[in-house]
């Protein structure tokens, strides 16, 4: 049976998470970065990436694997190519330090690419990509992990659920932002299904014997987002941040067999300045017209409104902006838990 739910502010669950941060050795700073990051996941809908991953970050934390007092340090910086260390931080961290570096190399030479190494898991990474976007920028986030995905033909973890998000900006309203994982559903769909005491639909993942299952606690290998093109994605994204950074994750992995819950990650952001290819007015202007284009046509039976990329995230924003934020109670009972462990007291 499915569990009801609490509602709470954003203010509020900000301060909340933030305290939590800082109580297991984040600097405020820090700790509010991270607290951010969560509560926008939430904001925009994106619960499996929002708040539901505070006990295990404090975890994380407390094994060191998460490093609360991370010395990140660019490593090198050439014309519009950047590395990050980023010694483990957490990814709200380190991945907008690295999208501030991608956007300092743009505003110089028209685009900046910045690769980290030993960031953490990177959580809702559309964040970053629309920082950039914010900034005036068109903003490209990915991140590379272990093995935790088929791959077509397989039956065991053979890639990871990559995530990869783009972020553009336009004329009028919010940016436009795809964030996706190359996985059917992010594992924290799963999380989150598990938690409101759901089955999950046939496809989105396999038992420990490779087979189809409904049971969110007995998912041991996650399904290909369209099958061989999901996979095949997630295969380009190793390439594109962990192999660019010579700190391979899935090769050594498998060739061990050694596939745990090693947290460190690695990922790639890529800033474009428009102006740097040509008239930024007019590329923000045909942006609103090639999304006004598309949501004035004829709609299919059943839809209210043609969803551009990014619109829902927002209309959910708004709601829980004045509603205040929807938490399953088997995800707050977690928290709670959690956040008195570490002298924490809830809000609620």
């Amino acid at each position: 049976m499915a569990q009801e739910s609490i509602r709470i502010g954003k203010a509020e669950l900000s301060a909340f998470v933030g305290a939590i941060f800082e109580a297991v050795g984040l600097s405020k700073e820090h700790a509010g970065e991270w607290a951010k990051m969560l509560v926008w996941a939430n904001l925009r809908g994106t619960d499996s990436h929002g708040i539901i991953r505070i006990p295990r970050y404090i975890d994380l934390v407390k094994a060191k694997s998460i490093n609360a007092t991370a010395n990140i340090c660019v490593e090198r910086k050439d014309g519009a190519a950047v590395v990050l260390e980023a010694d483990r931080a957490p990814s709200a961290v380190a991945m907008t330090r690295a999208m501030s570096e991608a956007m300092d190399c743009a505003r110089k030479v028209h685009v900046g690419i910045c690769a980290a190494r030993n960031v953490t898991h990177t959580g809702a990474i559309g964040y970053f990509a629309v920082q950039a976007a914010e900034a005036g920028f068109i903003g490209i986030a990915m991140s590379a992990s272990g093995p935790m995905m088929t791959y077509p033909g397989t039956r065991v973890p053979a890639v990871s659920s990559n995530p990869i998000a783009f972020s553009v900006p336009r004329k009028n309203g919010r940016p436009y932002l795809l964030d996706f994982s190359t996985g059917v559903v992010a594992n924290g769909k799963i999380m989150g299904a598990k938690d409101r005491g759901e089955k999950i639909p046939v496809g989105w993942g396999l038992d420990k014997d490779g087979k189809d299952t409904t049971d969110p606690a007995a998912v041991e290998t996650l399904l290909p987002l369209g099958g061989a093109k999901g996979a095949g994605l997630s295969f380009m994204i190793e390439c594109l941040t962990s192999l660019l950074l010579s700190h391979p994750r899935i090769a050594p992995d498998l060739e061990s067999w050694a596939i745990g819950d090693d947290p460190f990650l690695n990922g790639t952001v890529i800033a474009i300045d428009i102006g740097g290819f040509g008239d930024r007015d007019r590329f923000l202007a045909e942006a609103e017209r090639l999304g006004t284009s598309i949501s004035v046509l004829a709609r299919a039976d059943g839809v209210a409104k043609i969803m551009l990329p990014g619109e829902r995230g927002d209309a959910i924003r708004a709601e829980r902006e004045a509603s205040g934020i929807p938490i399953a109670k088997g995800t707050w009972q977690r928290i709670a838990k959690a956040a008195q462990a570490v002298g924490v007291t809830p809000p609620m």
